[in-house]
């Protein structure tokens, strides 16, 4: 049954984390949504970010492991999967997973961050908030991954026969159990999901702190405390500019809570037999929950914005209305003959 649910799970997530995905990276790269250079550059890179890791993850390996087994075992679509499973297609396949899910998950702290200079330290702000500092950190970002990723190509080194007969990317059993690699699976386990998680929900607590301060103080300077029929620009500015923040970041925070609150209870807990069954369902759960994250965390900061808005009505009509014409042709054409 939980094989069913993950299969229509992962279905979903694809059909739409792919158009999703690829429309708000179009309408972002248009440069019409009135944001500015900065947000841009980070918002683009977090949707190709979240496009690899549906593609890569979801579409080349979640779903290939859930229909493999719906068709026959002489058939293409096994043959092909039957390839891709082993070395060295799944060695690059593990790696490229983990690379852009670093990216894509550091992608969004590094946004948070810099939503937390502008509203923090309006000093810095200048320096560090420009689109020249953006490319240089999307940059820094997607090299370091992709260096700290390499090792990991090394673990997956033999492809083995699994319990239904089909290959499957599996280490060696040394390297499984080698005491020298736990320093690098904890540096890992760190990096994604425990110090991004923590990072993201330090930082909108400190920003969110420093916007209704402000709030108060300048509701006080202009003695409407108590009148609310009053609008001050500035206060749905930064009214705005929170709903904005949050929307994408608790979206965030939400999809990672499962992962990673699973991930402490299994080091730190003693299971048995039972409650760890049920620790790895919902790990399976957590990090199905964790790629519907990345298939949608851009697309939902987009869509609080009206001018995005409209540019996602514009690309629908433009690709709508050319099937309602064809449609309508068709119809119309079918109705002379008869």
């Amino acid at each position: 049954m939980m094989a069913d649910f993950f299969t229509i799970f992962y279905t979903l997530v694809a059909a739409i984390g792919i158009p999703v995905n690829l429309f708000t990276l179009v309408i972002l790269c248009r440069r019409k949504c009135g944001l500015s250079k900065c947000i841009t550059c980070y918002l683009a890179s977090m949707s190709a970010a979240d496009l690899m890791v549906v593609i890569i993850e979801v579409l080349m390996y979640q779903l290939i492991e859930a229909y493999m087994y719906w068709f026959h075992p002489h058939s293409s679509f096994v043959k092909l999967a039957q390839i891709l499973r082993q070395a060295p297609f799944c060695l690059v396949h593990h790696t490229l997973c983990k690379v852009v899910l670093d990216c894509s998950v550091w992608l969004t702290v590094a946004f948070t961050f810099d939503r937390f200079v502008v509203i923090c330290w309006a000093k810095f702000k200048t320096k560090y908030c420009n689109p020249k500092i953006a490319g240089l950190i999307i940059g820094t970002i997607c090299l370091t991954f992709c260096l700290k990723n390499i090792p990991f190509y090394f673990l997956y080194m033999q492809s083995s026969h699994n319990y239904y007969g089909y290959w499957a990317c599996s280490g060696k059993p040394p390297l499984r159990m080698s005491g020298e690699l736990e320093g690098l699976y904890w540096m890992d386990v760190l990096l994604n999901p425990l110090l991004p998680f923590f990072l993201i929900l330090t930082l909108n607590s400190l920003t969110a702190s420093q916007i209704l301060a402000a709030s108060r103080r300048r509701r006080a300077l202009k003695g409407q405390k108590n009148d609310s029929e009053q609008r001050d620009p500035e206060m749905e500015t930064r009214r705005q500019s929170i709903i904005l923040l949050f929307t994408m970041s608790a979206s965030f925070l939400i999809c990672w809570a499962t992962t990673t609150l699973v991930f402490i209870l299994m080091r730190c807990l003693y299971t048995d037999l039972e409650t760890s069954i049920r620790l790895y369902y919902a790990k399976e759960l957590g990090y199905a929950v964790q790629l519907l994250s990345c298939c949608a965390n851009t697309f939902i900061y987009g869509v609080t914005q009206t001018k995005f808005r409209e540019q996602l009505k514009i690309a629908i009509s433009f690709l709508v209305t050319p099937l309602v014409k064809m449609s309508r042709y068709c119809i119309s054409k079918g109705k002379m003959v008869q």
